[in-house]
Order: C-alpha cells, then structure tokens, then sequence
C-alpha cells in the first residue's frame, strides 16, 4: 500500500457561505493546498522551488461532498497518488474532520510542463527523475483497489 500524506488545516470563516458552511469551490483550494504542502513536507521540495523548473496545471478535477464542514473546525486533507505516469499524475484525497468522519473526496489529474525564461512552456515533459522518485511511495497499487487517501 502506498503512503498517505496528511495536511491539516482549520476551516476558517471566509472559507464559508452564508448557511456557515465550507463554499464548495474553497474543496478545490484546499486540494491544491495539500498538493503544495505534500511538496514541501512529503517530497522535500518546496513547491515554489519545484515550480522554477517545471509546472503541473490540473487537466483534470473531481469533488465529491459526504458533510459539511463547519467555521473552525480541525480538518484532516489525506493525499495519495491512484497514477503516476511518465508526465502526469492523478493525486486521490480525502477531507476527514477530527471525529474521523468523511466531509469531502477529490481527484486532480495533472500533467507536467516544462518552464522557460518568459514562462511556462504548455507542453507536456517528463516528470523530473528525482522528484518522480520521491512521489512513488505515495502511488497507491491495484491490490489496493486504488482508493489510497
């Protein structure tokens, strides 16, 4: 089984809509917030150095909402990896409040590109050696089913 990465984070209230709730497009921040975070803390690359050399712009997003998720509550955001290809990778998470309780599931399929001196380069590439090395114990195995975080 491939480890999970785990991002905690608190709900805060400009996060909400009026019914005090978690706003549903807020799910897709905090995704690419963990994915940032898994960067820095799981793979040992800060994202912002990652990103002078290569980018991963989503093509692909999915959210599903289970609860909702309340102004200051303690949230848990588990990151896995279902596909890790030779330019692409589809990060699974799953939103878990402190009781343990499922709030929210998603899906981010992204493709690396290439940076340039004037900007980022549209186009797919391989995902770097050493960092593809580092995101592979985060790759969840058909004998898991593929359901990971």
């Amino acid at each position: 089984m491939g480890r999970v990465f785990q991002h905690r984070r608190t709900v805060r209230f400009g996060e909400c809509d009026p019914a005090g709730v978690v706003y549903y497009p807020v799910f897709f921040n905090w995704f690419h917030e963990a994915m940032e975070a898994w960067f820095e803390e799981g793979l040992g690359t800060p994202y912002a150095e990652a990103t002078r050399s290569v980018g991963f712009p989503a093509r692909s997003t999915e959210a599903g909402f289970h609860s909702p998720c309340r102004m200051g509550e303690r949230l848990t955001v588990l990151l896995s990896l279902s596909r890790l290809g030779r330019s692409s990778m589809r990060l699974e998470l799953r939103i878990e409040g402190d009781d343990g309780g499922l709030r929210a599931t998603g899906s981010v399929s992204c493709v690396c590109i290439g940076v340039e001196p004037d900007g980022f380069r549209f186009k797919s590439q391989a995902i770097p050696g050493t960092l593809r090395e580092r995101m592979e114990p985060f790759l969840v195995s058909a004998v898991d089913g593929g359901q990971g975080a």
